[in-house]
């Protein structure tokens, strides 16, 4: 059995210690395997979870019964004997399908640091991804905010590589393959002749499985896109049975010169988008971030309950927390945005002057002690500090500390203490909204990152559901299992059924909860007593166990 290893260390130390053993992998392609126990012919189920109190995540009234898992199905419920591999006494438990978390960055963990991602091979809690597996889930949704791999083939093949630890569906990037498509040079309204060309690239990429495209329009180069461009992709993934999510263009309270706060439009526009494409549409993480300048929680909710009268299949996701966190340079304007921060024309003296006035302005509704840096990797000493606390150790005005790190070649990620908890609380319950992280996979003890990646599940069961009752918990385990499953089109998942995967949690409902903190992150959920992925045991008396039973799977 792993252990979860709780040394600190630094990245550069961990580079130095891991990085040859890493190369070895990576070259040789052996990974090491674990195997469980001989089998006999007289076993009736490899797993016989007994006596649990199951939730089957879609509404039905919770019974106790047993479960007897043959390979990686689910082969019967109810009053079970007969021989097993594996006997799990869940009385006292309650046994959910593995949790969904349908927004996810899981990929960019392995996307963006290039050839270190040979060091999942050698790193437990990151091929395990234990962050996730400790809340519960089983399956995460990759590529969201238009960000992630162009090539879903490359992706999968990263993910049953490394032997991931939880199963892994896709999304096409928007915004990444119009990089790829069109470089430095984009352009902001397409001709025809590009049009058909990111026509086909996304659905070459449905082809492959991928459920859906993501957009991210508040990032460059998604930003650039107009409304039609987005109707004509949609309609291609629509073809193929896909969806459509988006981080919509403004997720703030401010208003435009019609008087119409930011999000709003936005949402219309999601709409919009929608109706004329005839496609699913999921707003990603639901909020209203500052300003907010009075814009309510049930204006946005009056606006998506008016196009689900209509016929739409409009849902969205929301993280259980009042920050957010992205790239330092989301609090600028469009025009200095690319994908991983400013452009260089304002790098010059110039433009550095210009980047001021703009932050100095987010700066009188949105403090910099409310801007906390999480990734640095220029500065680590900075992970875990406001963008205040920086300006104080370096003796400078805010502003130009923010100015000297937003400049970077790819700018640090932050959190932003930018929404008010009443309205993330307002917007929760919600029959259509799910719960989900906005989250990555991380490598024990490395950066800083929101606690919301080690603590989303448990956290809104434990705060949320059991201790404010802001909704019941039959329909937090739906928001959290059945509704993205069907959502997303992933068959056979999501409910506690036979012949359904086996992706099963047993949980305990009175310790459940997350640890995680702003200032201390990197600390595993609590009350995920047996976990089974496919299956396989991933968690075992609340310990990792090291098996892995992720795969990297397509749309059916």
């Amino acid at each position: 059995m792993e252990k979860i290893d709780k040394t600190k260390i630094t990245r550069r130390e961990f580079m130095e210690k891991a990085g040859k053993t890493a190369a070895v992998f990576a070259v040789a392609g052996s990974i090491p395997s674990i195997t469980g126990c001989a089998k006999t012919s007289e076993q009736a189920y490899d797993v016989l979870i007994k006596g649990g109190t199951i939730y089957d995540g879609v509404l039905s009234e919770p019974f106790v019964s047993d479960i007897g898992v043959k390979g990686d199905k689910i082969a019967a419920i109810g009053k079970l004997d007969g021989n097993a591999e594996k006997i799990i006494d869940a009385t006292g438990l309650i046994v959910t399908p593995g949790f969904i978390d349908a927004h996810t960055h899981c990929d960019l963990t392995f996307k963006k640091l290039g050839a270190k991602r040979y060091l999942a091979y050698v790193m437990p809690s990151w091929k395990g991804n234990y962050n996730y597996i400790y809340q519960g889930v089983t399956t995460v949704v990759t590529g969201n905010c238009g960000y992630g791999y162009t090539d879903f083939n490359q992706w999968s093949g990263i993910v049953d590589s490394v032997g991931f630890g939880t199963n892994v569906y896709h999304l096409v990037p928007h915004g990444m393959i119009r990089e790829e498509l069109f470089g430095d040079n984009q352009p902001a309204e397409l001709s025809a002749k590009q049009l058909d060309a990111i026509k086909s690239r996304v659905a070459e990429e449905m082809e492959k499985g991928a459920v859906g495209m993501s957009t991210g329009l508040e990032y460059a180069p998604g930003l650039l896109s107009k409304t039609e461009e987005l109707i004509e992709l949609c309609k291609v993934v629509r073809r193929y049975g896909g969806l459509y999510t988006t981080h919509m263009r403004d997720e703030s309270g401010k208003k435009n010169s019609r008087e119409i706060p930011g999000v709003l439009e936005s949402i219309g526009e999601a709409v919009e988008i929608g109706r004329r494409a005839e496609i699913s549409v999921e707003i990603s993480h639901l909020k209203i971030a500052a300003p907010i300048d009075n814009t309510r929680a049930s204006q946005l909710l009056r606006l998506i309950e008016k196009a689900r009268k209509e016929g739409l299949d409009l849902f969205a996701d929301q993280y259980p927390y009042a920050a957010g966190s992205t790239y330092l340079s989301i609090l600028l304007p469009d025009e200095f945005k690319t994908s991983v921060g400013v452009k260089d024309t304002y790098k010059t003296k110039e433009g550095r002057t210009q980047i001021k006035k703009a932050i100095e302005e987010v700066f009188s509704y949105m403090g910099p002690e409310k801007t906390l840096i999480t990734m640095y990797s220029e500065k680590e000493s900075y992970e875990g500090k406001t963008v205040k606390d920086i300006a104080e150790i370096e003796g400078r005005n805010p502003s130009d500390s923010f100015v000297d790190m937003v400049c970077e070649d790819t700018a640090p990620m932050a959190v932003f203490f930018s929404q008010d908890i009443n309205i993330v609380k307002a917007l929760m319950p919600k029959e259509y909204i799910i719960t989900a992280s906005d989250g990555w996979t991380v490598p024990k003890d490395m950066t800083k990152p929101h606690p919301r990646v080690y603590g989303t599940f448990p956290k809104k069961l434990r705060k949320f559901v059991l201790d404010e009752k802001l909704m019941d918990l039959p329909m937090a385990i739906r928001s959290m299992t059945s509704m993205p499953a069907e959502k997303f089109n992933m068959k056979g998942r999501g409910k506690i059924a036979k012949d359904n995967y086996a992706d099963i949690a047993m949980i305990d409902i009175n310790t459940i909860t997350d640890h995680a903190t702003y200032k201390d992150p990197h600390q595993y959920s609590e009350g995920v007593v047996n976990l089974l992925v496919n299956g396989k045991l991933s968690i075992q008396n609340g310990t990792a166990t090291g098996t892995r039973g992720g795969r990297a799977l397509k749309r059916v």
